[in-house]
């Protein structure tokens, strides 16, 4: 008996609420294949501002850091001018960072300039974070995005409370919010919410004419790539238990490319075997990431 050919796969059944695409809570499964397969995370965990009494930090040629990204935001701040910024990855770039305003309520506002691009980092006056410790957190994550896909972002928040529905991050409209003094500013996390942000940049991208009215029309689609659900529904699998929840409440593939694109930035930086592995896994979905960003 020939095998089955694979189902086709669902349409949205509801339109996706672009302001509250967010990163799964903390405690979601992962794909533990992959994890032990890619190079752990070497963003600092800790960005929360020293207690009272706590050790003093490192001094490095008159200036506090945690680490030399950390130092490299000090220099540019006190500087005013690009300085070289050597990400976790060992790519360097040019990297300028300004604080433009500080707002009624508090809190500070940065312009970032990661090579030819540019974008807003605002941190509330109620979040209890190291500011150069967090722009350090992500520009470092922002510079291994493809240069290609930068535009996608426009600005970051950095708030103080706990998110929507226990939330670690949210973005949306070219924004991403993340909640909880940044306890959640981490490769995987930011890349996860870049991923919704390059889905509606690549899906706007793909537009006709006519389905541009029809979207003003109907409202848009899923923020994912043309040919993602059916790539998906091919590979015949859910990349964790995350993933498979939203598909099942809302219909749609939103939250599997979100955490496909992380999990694709985290093999890319595992190495040819953690790639190999990915693209066992899910031979359809890599394709079309491969497609937005080729393997050097």
């Amino acid at each position: 008996t020939p095998a089955a050919s694979p189902a086709p796969a669902p349409k949205a059944s509801s339109k996706p609420r672009v302001d509250t695409f967010s990163a799964a809570p903390t405690g979601r499964a992962q794909n533990t294949v992959l994890r032990s397969l890619a190079k752990d995370s070497t963003f600092e965990p800790f960005l929360a501002k020293p207690s009272a009494g706590a050790a003093p930090k490192l001094k490095f040629d008159g200036l506090e850091h945690l680490n030399p990204r950390r130092a490299a935001v000090d220099k540019a701040l006190s500087t005013g001018g690009p300085v070289p910024f050597t990400n976790t990855d060992g790519k360097t770039e040019q990297v300028s960072v300004e604080r433009i305003a500080t707002p009624l309520l508090g809190g500070a506002i940065y312009s970032v300039t990661v090579g030819d691009d540019t974008f807003n980092v605002s941190i509330a006056k109620g979040a209890q974070v190291d500011h150069e410790a967090v722009l350090a957190q992500i520009i470092d994550a922002y510079s291994e995005t493809p240069e290609d896909l930068r535009g996608a972002l426009e600005s970051v928040s950095v708030r103080g409370e706990k998110g929507p529905d226990g939330a670690a991050a949210t973005a949306g409209d070219g924004h991403i919010t993340f909640y909880d003094n940044a306890t959640h500013v981490t490769a995987d996390i930011f890349h996860h919410e870049m991923g919704h942000l390059i889905g509606r940049q690549v899906e706007n991208a793909n537009d006709s004419v006519l389905s541009g009215v029809i979207e003003r029309l109907k409202g848009e689609p899923p923020p994912i790539p043309d040919g993602w659900a059916e790539a998906a529904a091919a590979d015949g699998n859910h990349l964790n238990d995350y993933t498979e929840g939203s598909f099942e409440k809302s219909g749609n593939y939103t939250e599997d490319f979100a955490e496909a694109w992380s999990e694709y930035m985290r093999a890319l930086d595992g190495g040819p075997k953690a790639l190999a592995q990915f693209e066992l896994q899910y031979p359809g979905r890599s394709e079309i990431l491969k497609d937005l960003y080729p393997p050097a």
